[in-house]
């Protein structure tokens, strides 16, 4: 038996493995794609051939998949359903607060523990005093979890038992940054309207904001590079989505996510969706 799995091997994934790696833990990993779990056997993890046998590794599994239709899909299974019996599941995908609910009800129906978290950062913060996780669920599970937990964020919160307090804050948090970006881009168009560089745009802003990697690709139009403080069109259409669900769900104004839905939509009409969110101006630059 391996003290954790990690279930899903995207950039935040593989950060949470080897992250726990790194602190001595017998971590199993799996994920769709083989590739991704190579480099984290070179660093000392088991990475079986299948799910089943990455379930059946350890007691305890975080999920970093892409949303929580990917964690359906994957656990909801003839030859998985039984496993879940006594096992606890962390989930840290992307989700709303309904989805969350909806989540710990099905994995509590099929007997597991559950907590579900939001990570509140990038994967360059993961294991460092930086970093920043917020968990809700039973007290008893997550003191069961903590020193694995703790691993992962410096700043390590958990909210009590409301489940959708993760997914909550997450949302919260992600529509202050989504804001920064989009109104960033907006900022950009309007210094090409004015004939000002987009570099003096970039000169005003501190050396480690977001908009900082966003205009300077709109400036120098590099919109294939995707640095590590940046996102491309399709993630962040991914996190608007949620932001507009969420919305209609809870009965509050879209006005804001319905516009940013717009905007990614039509940049991967377009065929921008694999590119930096930055993107998004050539877009908007033909008007409406």
């Amino acid at each position: 038996m391996s003290d954790i799995t990690v279930v899903g091997l995207g950039a935040m994934g593989s950060a949470l493995a080897r992250t726990l790696l790194v602190a001595g833990r017998n971590v199993t990993v799996w994920n769709r794609s083989p590739e991704k779990i190579e480099p984290l056997v070179a660093l000392g993890a088991r990475g079986p051939s299948n799910f089943v046998e990455a379930l059946t590794a350890s007691s305890r599994v975080i999920v970093c998949l892409l949303d929580y239709d990917s964690t359906t899909e994957l656990f909801d299974q003839p030859d998985v359903l039984p496993l879940l019996n006594g096992r606890t599941v962390i989930q840290l995908s992307t989700a709303t607060p309904k989805e969350a609910a909806t989540s710990e009800k099905w994995f509590s129906d099929h007997g597991a523990s559950y907590l579900d978290g939001a990570i509140l950062c990038w994967p360059g913060n993961i294991g460092t005093a930086t970093g920043q996780i917020v968990v809700a669920g039973s007290e008893p599970v997550f003191a069961d979890c903590r020193v694995d937990l703790q691993h992962l964020a410096g700043d390590l919160r958990f909210l009590g038992q409301n489940i959708r307090a993760p997914a909550t804050l997450d949302l919260a948090f992600l529509s202050r940054t989504v804001g920064i970006i989009f109104g960033s881009i907006h900022g950009a168009l309007v210094c090409e309207a004015e004939g000002v560089p987009v570099s003096e745009f970039t000169a005003l802003l501190p050396a480690n904001d977001r908009a900082v990697p966003l205009t300077q690709a709109i400036n120098d139009g590099s919109f294939d590079t995707i640095t590590k403080a940046g996102a491309t069109v399709d993630v962040a259409g991914s996190a608007v989505t949620r932001m507009q669900q969420q919305a209609n769900d809870a009965g509050i104004n879209s006005e804001l996510p319905d516009l940013m839905c717009d905007w990614v939509k039509r940049a991967q009409k377009a065929g921008y969706g694999s590119q930096e969110t930055a993107a998004v101006i050539k877009v908007i630059r033909q008007g409406a």
